[in-house]
Formats: structure tokens, C-alpha cells, sequence
């Protein structure tokens, strides 16, 4: 009698073979999700100072930026998450992949004008480790 199908030797030769080919896998894929994460992360960052640089450019007068002077607080703007959002610069809610919990409007980008240069300088610290 010829019958068709597998033994049981050979059904557990295949799961074993499975077994082992995922034990290798699992860690290069777990270690390509962190950075991935990571990567996500800070694109995100870059986002946040780009839609700053468009807010500062569209509201530079209303700002009141001064030169920026060091270990001086007060010569140092800082712009709002909330009024990136407000003014259609960056969508809410703003979710950080690393830990996947919303980043609150409240947090702030320091905007430095270095009136030698005549440059802005973006400091936003986003914890992408």
C-alpha cells in the first residue's frame, strides 16, 4: 500500500530545521527594529527644526530674536511645539517612535541668531538612544 504524506520523522526534521533558522534570525531582526526606531527618531528631530526654520522665517519680526550671546538665557527664542502645530508647520500628535508615547505641544526649540554670521542655529533634544 503506497500512501501519501510524511512521517514523523520527517514533520519533526522540519520544525527543527524552522527552529533553528528563526533562532538565528530573532537578533538581526530585533537588532534592524532598533534602528530603524533609531533612524525614525531622528527624522523626526530634523522635522520638528525644519518646521522651526519655516515658523522663524514666516514670524521672524514678531519674535522678538535678539544676537545671541553665550551663557546669556535671555538672548535665546524658543518656539513651542503648540505653535508649530497652530500654525500648520508640523501635525499633531507628535508620537516619538522610540518609546511610542505623544511628546508634549509644550516642549520647546531653542532658536539662536548669531548676528555676526547672520545665522539661526535649531536646538531641539529629542532622546534618540
Amino acid at each position: 500500500m503506497n500512501q501519501k504524506g510524511f512521517t514523523l520523522i520527517e514533520v519533526i526534521l522540519v520544525i527543527a530545521i524552522i527552529s533553528i533558522i528563526a533562532v538565528i534570525l530573532m537578533p538581526n531582526i530585533f537588532v534592524l527594529v532598533s534602528k530603524n526606531k533609531e533612524k525614525s527618531c531622528h527624522n523626526l528631530q530634523d522635522n520638528i527644526i525644519s518646521a522651526t526654520k519655516i515658523y522663524t522665517n514666516d514670524n521672524k519680526y514678531d519674535l522678538d530674536i535678539k544676537c545671541y550671546v553665550a551663557n546669556d538665557p535671555t538672548t535665546i527664542t524658543y518656539v513651542s511645539l503648540r505653535d508649530l502645530v497652530e500654525s500648520g508647520d508640523l501635525k499633531s500628535p507628535i508620537i516619538n517612535p522610540m518609546t511610542d508615547e505623544e511628546i508634549s505641544l509644550e516642549e520647546e526649540v531653542k532658536v539662536m541668531y548669531n548676528c555676526t554670521n547672520k545665522e539661526f542655529s535649531y536646538n531641539f533634544d529629542l532622546d534618540c538612544e
